[in-house]
Formats: structure tokens, C-alpha cells, sequence
């Protein structure tokens, strides 16, 4: 009976290694890195890089989040080369969203909140906007980072507090 229960022990003991392995493995393949020109954050992988480009000096990159092979959350990073007023900025930025959703019922529903976005400290306002057929819910942020400025837009289709994926990105973000 001994030789049963040693043969069942290291039976089970292969399959705990079996699985753990495979753990180790599928998380490996869930995240990509990118890095280009000086920037580098690591992206969950059902996340791409759309657009990244330098305009007039300043840095403009474009993610989107796939799930059932459509778009489902989009983030826009702006990098400034010189500190900015982050009023302003958020301000700029709520009055262009107003102008491109006044057909549909816009509003801002947490203005100038204090979050952390990964390692970062952000001040972010919240927004949606409905058109009857469809709802986004969006988040305009501020970063001030060294010598730099950081804007963020989230764009959501569904109301998410989930900001692990977002958390996780600017946990790794670089830039130089």
C-alpha cells in the first residue's frame, strides 16, 4: 500500500508543477513591451499601439484595448516637453470635448480629483457623454513629471472602475 500512496504523492506532485509552470508561462504572454525613440511602458496584451508621432516637439501616442475583436477603451498620452498649468489644460481640454459631443448629453460628473496612475500622481476630471445609442465614460488627467507635462485620455464604452490595466502601464512608464 505504501508504494500506491508514494506513486499518487509524486502523481500529484507533478501535476502542482505541471500547472505552476504553465502559470508562470501565461503571464509572461500576457503583457508586450514597447519602446520607441526614448519611451518604453509595458502593455497588457490585448492592448495596441495605434499612433505614436512627434509633433512641434511634443509626443502624442494612441492605445487602444481590443476585446471581441472591437475597440473598448482608448487612452491618448500627450508629452510636453515644458511644465504647463494643469487648470488650463484640463479646462482646454473639457471645453473641446463639449464642442465635439454638444449633439449629445455631455457632462462632467467628478471635476479635479486627486488619483494615482501607476507610480504617478494625476489630476484628473471625469466625464460622459450619451447620444442615446451609445454611452462613453472619460477621464481627462494631468501629470507634472520632471521638467514635463502628461496628459491622459481614457475613453471608455462602459462605466469601469477597473484601473488595473492603466495602473499597470504607467507603473512601467518611461520616458526620457
Amino acid at each position: 500500500m505504501t508504494i500506491n500512496k508514494i506513486k499518487i504523492f509524486i502523481f500529484l506532485l507533478l501535476i502542482i508543477i505541471i500547472s505552476c509552470t504553465k502559470n508562470k508561462e501565461s503571464n509572461t504572454k500576457a503583457t508586450q513591451a514597447y519602446q520607441k525613440e526614448g519611451l518604453s511602458i509595458d502593455l497588457p496584451f490585448y492592448w495596441k499601439v495605434k499612433d505614436d508621432y512627434l509633433k512641434e516637439g511634443n509626443r502624442y501616442i494612441e492605445l487602444d484595448k481590443y476585446a471581441n475583436y472591437s475597440v473598448e477603451s482608448t487612452m491618448a498620452i500627450s508629452i510636453f516637453k515644458q511644465k504647463l498649468s494643469v487648470d488650463s489644460i484640463l479646462n482646454n481640454q473639457i471645453n473641446q470635448l463639449r464642442t465635439f459631443y454638444k449633439k449629445v448629453n455631455f457632462k462632467v460628473t467628478n471635476e479635479n480629483k486627486f488619483v494615482r496612475l501607476g507610480r504617478f500622481d494625476c489630476i484628473s476630471t471625469f466625464y460622459e457623454a450619451d447620444d442615446t445609442k451609445n454611452k462613453i465614460y472619460g477621464q481627462v488627467g494631468v501629470i507634472q513629471y520632471e521638467n514635463k507635462t502628461i496628459t491622459v485620455q481614457i475613453i471608455e464604452n462602459k462605466n469601469n472602475a477597473d484601473m488595473s490595466d492603466y495602473n499597470f502601464m504607467f507603473n512601467t512608464f518611461i520616458i526620457k
